[in-house]
């Protein structure tokens, strides 16, 4: 049973089939060169201290969770029912409004903006109003539970929502 890597018959294999060590006439080691290269010189030019990148990271991180947050708060809103008045508001039909230029305070200069109000009964049947605010991407979360209590709370948006997570009865802690 024993053999040899020449008794395989490959003629019928593409030449683009076959995987070598060499790239382009490259060996692998030059392609490591070059890529560790590249890096260095991508590095050196940017020249980005690590203090401004990681804030740089997180202000994107902050961005990409606000727009998420906003999605998903859309997609609820436009679960409203047809049957639904204007002004009523249920279980089965949350209101949403946004106020496209609202003046508000930013991070380094106020300004107008977005302003997205939404508004839905929670799973125990409080009323949950969300605030989000475009310009420092801060939202403000209110309940207002069945007993009459205000829970009132500016939250980022990661915060927002586990916080919406748990009224909805999908996690056990907020």
């Amino acid at each position: 049973m024993g053999g040899s890597v020449k008794d395989f018959d490959l003629s019928d294999v593409p030449d683009s089939a076959v995987v070598t060590a060499a790239k382009d006439g490259v060996g692998v080691l030059g392609f490591l060169g070059k890529k560790i290269a590249v890096n260095v010189v991508t590095k050196v030019l940017l020249a980005i201290p690590e203090k401004e990148y990681k804030r740089i990271v997180a202000e994107n991180n902050l961005q990409r969770a606000y727009g998420n947050f906003l999605t998903i708060m859309d997609a609820i809103a436009k679960e409203r029912r047809s049957t639904c008045r204007p002004s009523e508001l249920s279980d089965i039909c949350p209101m949403a409004f946004t106020i496209a230029q609202y003046y508000q305070p930013g991070r380094t200069t106020d300004g107008t903006a977005g302003m997205h109000l939404y508004t839905v009964i929670g799973d125990d049947g409080e009323v949950i109003q969300i605030q989000a605010y475009d310009l420092m991407q801060r939202i403000n979360i209110t309940v207002i539970h069945k007993n009459g209590k205000t829970l009132s709370e500016d939250v980022s948006p990661k915060d927002a929502m586990m916080l919406m997570r748990f009224l909805a009865g999908l996690s056990n802690k907020p």
